[in-house]
């Protein structure tokens, strides 16, 4: 079977039809220090769900890949210039409708594609819920694209590295979906600082002071392709023996 990947923010309506799996990239619109653009957790959400739906698609299954959600939830860089949030229950209800609606259009298996740390818990309650309201016949996924990175990763990238907001990781990917979105004229290493049990919003403007940490003068383009590569074969991976096991229980 001859797969493809329609981008639904362009495909004609004739394109429409059964998909084996409908993808969403969410993102959010916040600071990402002096080197980034505000939409990096869009883009980089963006490019792994694209560059997923091809891989499926040469694999031979049809897949759809859903205009992205470009507003997340922030707390902690709220101070920052750009940064606009979304109240967390705002976001959950929008995605859970998303996700309902296109399930009435006979849409049966999705998979959301995270970029923004803020938005896991409100996007998690919004998969639960929607699932409970649809019921029987109906698959939902939720993942963050960095729980596919692995630390043999950063070893032989990127030894010492700790992923983090606009750090040398988000910064690699960057400079390799869009070398002209990355300026690293003003950046300087930034410490992680000590994660505390109990946390303030004076303690996140302190740590988020410059708006990223790391040390994102160590990142590079090549560095970045195969950081991506790695993730996006790993998530492709596992969704194809996931949509290969439901084929072979009947499932729709």
């Amino acid at each position: 079977m001859k797969g493809e990947l329609i981008d639904l923010s362009r495909a004609p309506g004739r394109k429409l039809g059964s998909f084996d799996l409908v993808l969403l990239p969410v993102g959010s619109l916040e600071y990402h220090g002096p080197h980034l653009p505000l939409t990096t957790d869009t883009m980089i959400a963006e490019g792994f769900a694209r560059r997923v739906g091809e891989i499926l698609a040469e694999k031979g299954f049809r897949i759809a890949l859903l205009p992205s959600i470009n507003y997340g939830y922030t707390w902690s860089l709220r101070h920052h210039d750009g940064t606009a949030s979304v109240d967390p229950h705002v976001l959950s209800t929008m995605v859970q409708e998303i996700l309902v609606s296109l399930a009435n259009a006979r849409f049966s298996k999705f998979l959301i594609i995270n970029g923004h740390g803020g938005n896991k818990e409100p996007l998690e309650v919004a998969v639960k819920e929607a699932l409970l309201r649809l019921g029987a016949g109906i698959s939902i996924g939720f993942l963050s694209w960095w729980e596919y990175l692995e630390k043999e990763d950063l070893d032989e990238l990127l030894p010492g590295a700790i992923p983090s907001h606009a750090c040398e990781v988000e910064t690699s990917l960057m400079f390799y979906l869009c070398e002209d979105c990355v300026d690293l004229n003003e950046v300087e290493p930034v410490p992680l600082g000590k994660r505390t049990m109990l946390r303030s919003i004076e303690d996140a403007r302190r740590t988020f002071s410059k708006g990223y940490l790391g040390n994102p003068s160590r990142a590079s383009k090549e560095i970045g392709e195969r950081l991506f590569e790695r993730v996006a074969n790993r998530i492709s991976s596992r969704l194809v023996e996931e949509l290969k096991e439901k084929e072979m229980h009947g499932i729709e």
